[in-house]
């Protein structure tokens, strides 16, 4: 069962779900919670973009990422490039909870697509990891801060 506004508030207040920072206000939708993009991106270290040819998960020498942060002018994503980023916000659900990620519509029809949708397991606890891939033909600029995916929670009885 998808967890309504009411019922996500309520888990929210007895600390069994756990969401760092949280804003109610401008978080909280009738049956998810936006989370937000953190300062925080990873990427293939520039140096090694001439040398790469093939992503080998065999060779963990060429799958080293890089941390780097954005700045207040935000990050461009160049058509067809792929960027990994961080949610600002550190969530926590108990075992009886699954958390079902959705990218926000409105950079969705901008042609950013959000690679790993999906459920995360039950009882889930950390930042949110998301890989990002602009599949538009024009660059496509996010800020740190700014609303990026939806979270829906399903509890089990």
């Amino acid at each position: 069962m998808i967890l309504r506004y009411e019922q996500i508030k309520e888990l929210i207040k007895i600390g069994s779900i756990e969401i760092n920072p949280f804003d109610e206000e401008l978080q909280l939708q009738p049956s998810s919670i936006d989370l937000r993009v953190s300062d925080r991106f990873y990427r293939y270290p520039k140096e090694l973009e001439p040398e790469l040819q093939i992503l080998d998960p065999k060779n963990p020498y060429l799958n080293i990422l890089e941390r780097d942060f954005i700045s207040n002018k935000g990050i461009v994503i160049e058509p067809q490039k792929f960027l990994i980023v961080e949610t600002l916000e550190y969530i926590s659900v108990p075992e009886n909870v699954a958390v079902f990620l959705q990218p926000k519509f409105r950079l969705a029809k901008m042609g950013l697509s959000l690679i790993n949708a999906g459920w995360l397991e039950h009882g889930y606890e950390g930042n949110i990891t998301l890989c990002l891939q602009n599949i538009n033909d024009f660059p496509i600029r996010i800020f740190k801060g700014m609303p990026l995916v939806h979270i829906f929670l399903s509890k089990n009885s």
